[in-house]
């Protein structure tokens, strides 16, 4: 699975909401600073009239994991803290998804992410492909894109090998994966393609 190091950033906003009175909103971002949309949400926030509306504000943020505010008394300082939400895949360069398949815009933020394509109908295929890739431990496969089509179904494309899935996702394939991972490492060999996409057996392509 494709991990992010967590950064701790600050930030501080003045924000002058009327003739009597400057909110001074300090932002905790626990995750870091991750995407596109937190550079739109720092500056909705300058724009912010109230604490009902940085409460607002907030809400409708499809990124936000969690997040936490603190008023201080008798002072016009806010302080905010947000956990993201860690993208894991990105669908049709349209949204993220995270581990729990919750989605959320796609704002083009350069990440190290798995990138999907094709007439996905069931996101959860695509967390079972990349879940049964990554717990392979005697290889690492590491997983750039999936692509999905009517014709030739789940292809999977690493850095070493396209893995063939077919149309159908099934245990069986998942297990003829896991042991031709295996034999594979045992005996030192790198296919171009991995096709686990026939009843009796995968086939192994070493051409480039």
């Amino acid at each position: 699975m494709h991990l992010y190091k967590k950064l701790l950033l600050i930030i501080v906003i003045l924000n002058p909401t009327n003739l009597f009175a400057e909110y001074e909103i300090n932002i905790n971002f626990e995750s870091g600073f991750e995407f596109e949309s937190q550079k739109i949400l720092i500056s909705d926030l300058k724009n912010s009239k109230s604490k009902k509306q940085i409460e607002k504000i907030l809400k409708r943020q499809d990124w936000i994991k969690d997040f936490s505010i603190v008023y201080k008394p008798f002072k016009k300082e806010v302080y905010v803290s947000i956990t993201n939400r860690e993208p894991i895949f990105v669908l049709n360069n349209q949204f993220f998804y995270d581990i729990n398949l919750h989605k959320f815009k796609f704002d083009n933020s350069k990440r190290d992410l798995v990138i999907v394509q094709g007439p996905v109908k069931n996101e959860e295929d695509i967390l079972e492909i990349i879940t049964r890739i990554d717990s392979i431990s005697s290889i690492n496969f590491n997983l750039s894109e999936i692509n999905y089509s009517y014709v030739n179904g789940w292809d999977a494309i690493t850095d070493k090998t396209l893995i063939r899935f077919g149309n159908d996702l099934t245990e069986t394939k998942f297990k003829n994966f896991e042991y031709t991972a295996n034999y594979l490492f045992e005996n030192g060999k790198n296919p171009s393609i991995i096709d686990i996409r026939y009843r009796d057996g995968v086939a192994l392509n070493y051409g480039k």
